[in-house]
């Protein structure tokens, strides 16, 4: 089996005797002619291996470091990177594009190779150890469609035919979660072609949830949706959590983050900035309020008054409390200044924490 993580080929059958290296990775296409096909590495733990080693967390990784080479150029992708995720939380890698988040994710999921560092889930190393960690991870890349599967229903049963059930038990599990995505029942044999973008993501957790892996990778699970549908997923992924999953998402929307996580890691430049609770983390800044300058206005002298992240326009200004955001909002007006004022969040936590290390002009 091949898997290209980047351009969205994410699964080739083979017959039963080909080498094949793969895990469970839900993509844009499948074989037809194999889909019934009982791959070995898919069919469940092997009875000479370990199923676990007794650790928490589910995946560390150790000074994880990944360059690539451009042609004479080196371009580093991951610089040093430490991280620890605990059983059954959703942990959200949280960056602009180009952070490095999809580049961990694949290393993580034993899709990549580090340069250096270690990275190990359920105890069992990525890159002497991959098998047993392939036969319990699931992985929806980005932008992945079942498209050339018929319908939801076929599309979810074949993946758990696939994982080595009878058809009795993979039709179970097929309507358990189906059901448990709240994929409505007139849409199980709908082409998936006429699916919105949204439901189709739904199809794919619901493989997974079906598939009853332990850890998921998600990346970018929600891009390209609308906010309703948006909303609607995050539900969904939320229901992997109450199931006992551990999920670990990449995104570049803050409110995602937000809304989801566990813990968020904020990634810039390949590196691990601040990672926390994002309730947290937001109530450890020492700003609590953002005032947001929508129109040209002169700031001279608002310094005194308060923080200027200087990435605009619009501009920021940051007050430590009420008292002090309703000063300076006070002399905006008397200027002529727009500008509205709103608690800090999680936004301004990655605003600010970059800032004081790398400055604005590196976001």
């Amino acid at each position: 089996m091949s898997s290209n993580f980047a351009s969205g080929q994410n699964i080739v059958l083979k017959p039963r005797g080909e080498a094949s290296k793969g895990g469970l990775i839900l993509g844009n296409w499948l074989s037809r002619e194999c889909v019934v096909t009982r791959l070995e590495q898919l069919a469940g733990p092997s009875k000479n291996r370990p199923r676990v080693r007794g650790v928490e967390p589910v995946l560390e990784a150790i000074d994880v470091w990944k360059v690539y080479r451009q042609g004479a150029r080196k371009v580093t992708a991951l610089r040093g990177v430490n991280l620890k995720i605990e059983r059954g939380t959703i942990t959200t890698l949280l960056g602009k594009n180009g952070a490095g988040k999809t580049t961990f994710l694949r290393i993580a999921a034993t899709q990549l190779l580090p340069t250096k560092g270690t990275v190990r889930v359920f105890g069992f190393d990525v890159v002497r150890e991959p098998w047993p960690i392939r036969e319990r991870i699931a992985v929806i890349p980005q932008d992945a469609k079942p498209l050339l599967f018929p319908s939801p229903y076929e599309y979810v049963k074949t993946i758990q035919v696939m994982r080595g059930c009878g058809f009795g038990e993979a039709h179970r599990r097929t309507v358990e979660a189906l059901e448990e995505m709240e994929i409505p029942r007139e849409v199980w044999n709908r082409s998936l072609w006429s699916l919105s973008g949204g439901m189709r993501r739904r199809v794919l957790l619901a493989a997974v949830l079906a598939a009853d892996a332990d850890l998921v990778f998600l990346d970018e699970p929600s891009i390209g949706l609308d906010p309703i549908a948006r909303r609607r997923l995050w539900s969904k992924i939320a229901k992997l959590r109450e199931h006992g999953k551990t999920v670990l998402l990449t995104t570049h929307y803050m409110e995602e983050a937000e809304v989801l996580s566990d813990k968020v890691v904020l990634v810039h430049k390949g590196r691990v900035y601040l990672e926390g609770e994002p309730l947290q983390l937001v109530k450890s800044l020492l700003w609590k309020f953002k005032i947001e300058v929508t129109s040209a206005c002169t700031l001279d002298g608002l310094s005194e008054a308060g923080e200027i992240a200087d990435t605009g326009p619009p501009y920021y200004i940051y007050a430590r409390d009420s008292e002090q955001a309703s000063s300076i909002m006070e002399t905006l007006t008397k200027r002529g200044c727009r500008a509205v004022v709103a608690p800090v969040s999680l936004e301004d936590v990655f605003l600010l924490s970059v800032r004081e290390k790398e400055g604005y002009r590196d976001l």
